[in-house]
């Protein structure tokens, strides 16, 4: 699985052989931190790497080095479920071809959403995305479900919007398996992971 920096996504915008070569056939993405990962995150993986494989696409998962939660919400932030390394494979044990990896800062947390849209869709030759209904980007996470499928439509993409994955009627969450972890319910966040 290759793996990628933001960085590498910046210089190539536009008259990219990066573009050109690698990414020609078109991008499935999706994109969130991912820490666990979990149930929940392992929906969407298959929805892009089966949308991948049907429409001979490569196949990508968009994510931070470090969980946002980390940088958004670090004065009550229990700590991270696994590391990069961790989900990075993963991600290649489920088939990936590729990651790109963004070291969230002021500059990057300042981007519009239809800013970053227009990078994927003119650096990868973004093609499709799959998020959970909940999803949301850009400056202060003002870029979600509609603004996305706008987006998509306008600019000739497919995207797919899945429900939140629930557990006995809970949400399964990162958040959530924080929390089981810090009270010593290792087992029960156990079940709510994805293993490699």
């Amino acid at each position: 699985m290759k793996v990628f920096s933001w960085d590498d996504i910046l210089k190539n915008k536009g008259c990219s052989s990066l573009a050109a070569d690698y990414f020609a056939r078109g991008t499935a993405l999706t994109i969130g931190s991912f820490d666990g990962p979990h149930l929940g995150h392992l929906t969407l993986f298959k929805e892009v790497l089966n949308y991948a494989e049907k429409n001979g696409l490569i196949s990508g998962v968009v994510t931070f080095r470090k969980p946002l939660p980390s940088f958004k919400h670090a004065s009550s932030y229990m700590g991270d479920i696994s590391t990069l390394d961790e989900r990075l494979a993963v991600f290649e044990k489920l088939g990936f071809d590729f990651s790109l990896v963004i070291e969230f800062d002021e500059d990057f947390a300042n981007i519009e959403g239809g800013s970053f849209f227009e990078i994927l869709r003119d650096s990868m030759n973004l093609a499709f995305l799959a998020e959970g209904v909940d999803f949301k980007c850009g400056h202060k996470g003002s870029y979600g479900k509609d603004q996305i499928e706008r987006f998509c439509l306008e600019n000739g993409l497919k995207c797919s919007f899945l429900p939140l994955v629930k557990k006995n009627g809970e949400r399964i969450s990162s958040s959530k398996i924080r929390e089981l972890l810090c009270a010593d319910s290792v087992e029960e966040a156990n079940e709510l992971l994805v293993h490699e």
